[in-house]
């Protein structure tokens, strides 16, 4: 009778053991199989309810944040997550990173349901405590990046730019580097600087496709479309959206490329029936600010079709949703949070700077009481050390006296040679110094005079002269103005190529990229001709297109620089 009460604990402690190595284990492979195969990871966490209640509250807490992951990666709603990471959320102390983990989960919630408010402060909240993780780049990265978005739509332009800039030295994957070039160049677009938001653009597709992620190459051909639009480089923008409708998977949200590229066919007037069929199609997969802009675009094509009572339906539908859109309460109290979340941060930098210089006082206490009683311990040692050292000191100068007295000869003798060899060393370096000089002067004037030479043997060509009386046209209409046929344009690379083959072939190891008419143009920029005489030799009536051909060179040649 005694026995049996010890055999069922130890019974129900083996079960107990079991089933928690068994959970571990469950956590474990999803974790292992969350980055490559989320569903898999999602389907091997769906438990049921009455065994997630026997869950101990670390487990529970953890299990929560591993199915918010795994939700949010396969792109499904995160209700279903909403109790969960509230157990979580009161599980974790305010200086663990998985608390951090669960503000991030529950702030992307909260802009599910359309709480920007509630968002904010999650994420804002999230960022205070991951600052003390500095390896947790991965969470710090998705914080940035959600928090960035919740101040760009509410209209904090400057300040989600300086979030997205530190997201972007947060990132460690080239689909993540994408993500963060994609949100600035955004930015640049809405100031209206055309080079650097089509150049970071190329740079973020860049990024996309060598990362492999078919929806953020679609992704980054879409927004590069939106911003060819927003510059009025309809053909470009045109180019792009069709590539991204291409590319982007079936599963993904196809409303924002229907809308765009039908759109872009209504501005470009090149197919109209495929723009309303597009932006038709798109009616029923975007958000409801874009929903207004295609009922728009569908007004305006069905009342230049005819259409009139059709055109009018899609008005009555444009105007109501506009109606129904109020975002100043939304931009408001985002500001507030911002000025609260600053407000917090620099608290904490000055309680930070509190502790540190706390803790540097007290070690600097200690150092210095130390460092007393080892200077006085020092000092006692010192005084019966020098009372030794000076009694065999005595005996040993008497010893070294005569001794140094031949050394003192024999280094004079030296530093007399020595001055001498010092003396011819410097005469002779002084010789080499000029001719080096010489010689370098010597090829920098011997180059100059290679460049004339060329020049001048460019000169005596005939193509060349051809060239010089086809740019002293003149001629009411540049549309009329002769330039070089195909047979003298390849002539006169030819005769550029022979003549300049040795810049050249420096141009073709430095700058692999670049083209034939590339390396032609440099070569042209190197003789005496004018600007419109360039253009003539690349059939141009004009110099315009130079330019163009100027800005391609510097982009090929900045990316084989970086």
């Amino acid at each position: 009778m005694k026995i049996t009460p010890v055999l069922l604990s130890l019974l129900l402690l083996l079960l107990s053991c079991s089933q928690s190595n068994e959970t571990e284990a469950l956590f474990l492979n999803a974790d292992l199989l969350m980055e490559d195969h989320p569903d898999s990871a999602l389907n091997l966490l769906n438990i049921q309810p009455e065994i997630i209640e026997e869950f101990s509250d670390k487990d529970c807490a953890y299990y929560a944040l591993l199915l918010a992951r795994a939700t949010d990666k396969c792109k499904q709603s995160l209700l279903p997550c909403d109790s969960l990471l509230n157990v979580a959320l009161d599980y974790y102390d305010d200086d663990e990173k998985e608390k951090a983990v669960a503000l991030l989960y529950k702030g992307r919630l909260a802009v599910e349901m359309e709480e920007a408010e509630e968002a904010t402060t999650c994420f804002q909240k999230g960022l205070t405590i991951i600052q003390d993780f500095p390896k947790e780049l991965k969470t710090k990265n998705l914080l940035l990046s959600s928090l960035g978005n919740i101040y760009f739509d509410a209209g904090y332009y400057d300040k989600s730019m300086e979030i997205y800039e530190t997201m972007y030295e947060c990132c460690t994957t080239d689909l993540e580097k994408s993500i963060a070039l994609n949100n600035i160049s955004t930015y640049y677009c809405l100031i209206e600087e055309k080079d650097s938001t089509l150049m970071l653009q190329r740079k973020a597709l860049n990024y996309a496709i060598a990362s492999g992620d078919s929806l953020q190459i679609a992704m980054s051909e879409h927004n590069l479309s939106l911003e060819f639009d927003s510059f009025d480089e309809l053909d470009s923008a045109l180019y792009y959206e069709k590539m991204a409708l291409e590319g982007l998977p079936q599963k993904e949200n196809h409303g924002n490329c229907y809308f765009n590229l039908g759109d872009l066919l209504l501005k470009t007037g090149k197919n109209k029936d495929s723009a309303l069929y597009y932006l038709t199609k798109a009616l029923d997969d975007v958000s409801i600010e874009s929903k207004a802009s295609c009922l728009k675009s569908l007004y305006n094509l069905e009342k230049e079709n005819g259409d009139y009572k059709t055109a009018n339906t899609y008005l009555e539908e444009h105007s109501a949703i506009i109606d129904s859109l109020f975002y100043m309460e939304q931009s408001t109290e985002i500001q507030q949070l911002i000025y609260e979340y600053n407000t917090k941060m620099r608290v904490r930098e000055e309680q930070l700077k509190g502790k540190r210089t706390i803790h540097c006082t007290i070690a600097g206490f200690v150092s210095i009481c130390f460092l007393i009683i080892l200077i006085y311990q020092n000092y006692i040692n010192r005084k019966k050390r020098i009372q030794l050292q000076y009694e065999q000191s005595l005996e040993q100068t008497q010893n070294k006296l005569s001794s140094l007295e031949t050394t003192i000869e024999n280094n004079q003798l030296m530093i007399t040679l020595l001055k001498q060899e010092k003396n011819n060393l410097k005469q002779e370096h002084d010789s080499k110094e000029q001719q080096v000089e010489e010689r370098e002067q010597t090829i920098t004037r011997l180059k100059e005079e290679k460049q004339q030479l060329l020049n001048w043997l460019f000169a005596q060509s005939n193509i060349y002269q051809k060239v010089i009386t086809l740019s002293k046209q003149v001629v009411p209409d540049k549309k009329e103005m002769k330039v070089l046929t195909t047979a003298e344009q390849e002539q006169l690379k030819n005769t550029i190529f022979e003549l300049y083959n040795d810049y050249i072939s420096f141009l073709h190891k430095t700058y692999p990229k670049l083209t034939e008419s590339d390396l032609l143009f440099l070569c042209l920029q190197k003789t005496s001709l004018e600007p419109l005489s360039i253009a003539i030799c690349f059939g141009y009536s004009n110099t315009h297109p130079l330019n163009q051909k100027k800005y391609k060179i510097k982009v090929r040649m900045d990316e084989e620089g970086s």
